[in-house]
């Protein structure tokens, strides 16, 4: 499993232990598989969440809070000796019911979880940017196309009085290939589309199917007829 940016994130999630599902599954898989990179990152992960505590000051009591929590421990029976059970626990326990580090942390993880989302959102509007220019790359081509002298224009009106559809074909007789345009045709039923044919030898030949946006309009290539031999 190659290394990836987004494994860079969850390592620090890994870290606090927030990862589930399948995320939590991908990265351990990676780590086992010995990533140096995300190797290093969780090292270095775990060094910052165990040492945040310790980085925080601890602000003193009020004096008067002090002398009510002294007071209430000595009016109490001596507590029994801990046990050593008690003792390692402790010592595993570095500070972090401190209000400061759950504060730091709860930073830490929110910090964590924008990165990850302005990430995937940067992501999405690369892929939306790439999709326009290569909208905008074709839209181009096809202009360049329709301006060529070279370009034979045959209009196409509709048969039917309640339609005010209208289309043309645009042929380039070198190159043998073609562009259809179409506009102000109705929507069609659902699950059902439009096709285009032509007549070679009176017999109809399908040069393609095409669907229509919301205004009705289309565009789509035509290349030469299979039977067709020859320029048009």
């Amino acid at each position: 499993m190659a290394h990836k940016p987004e494994y860079e994130d969850q390592i620090a999630l890994y870290s606090l232990g927030l990862l589930e599902g399948a995320e939590l599954r991908e990265v351990e898989e990676h780590l086992a598989e010995g990533c140096a990179i995300c190797a290093a990152l969780l090292r270095d992960s775990n060094t910052v969440f165990t040492n945040l505590p310790l980085s925080l000051e601890d602000a003193p009591l009020p004096e008067d809070l002090e002398k009510k929590i002294l007071g209430r421990l000595e009016a109490r029976e001596p507590m029994r000796e801990k046990s050593s059970l008690f003792d390692f626990w402790k010592s595993l326990s570095p500070m972090w019911l401190n209000l400061g580090a759950a504060v730091s942390l709860a930073a830490i993880i929110f910090l964590l979880v924008t990165n990850i989302s302005l990430r995937n959102e940067l992501k999405l509007q690369q892929q939306n940017l790439t999709e326009l220019e290569a909208r905008l790359d074709k839209e181009k081509e096809m202009i360049a196309f329709i301006m060529n002298p070279g370009v034979n224009k045959v209009e196409l009106g509709s048969k039917m009085p309640d339609m005010n559809a209208s289309g043309r074909i645009y042929w380039d007789k070198e190159k043998d290939k073609g562009l259809f345009l179409v506009s102000s045709i109705p929507m069609p039923r659902k699950g059902m589309t439009y096709q285009l044919w032509a007549i070679e030898d009176g017999k109809p030949v399908s040069m393609g199917v095409f669907d229509v946006d919301p205004s009705g309009s289309s565009m789509m290539e035509l290349k030469p007829m299979p039977e067709h031999e020859g320029p048009m």
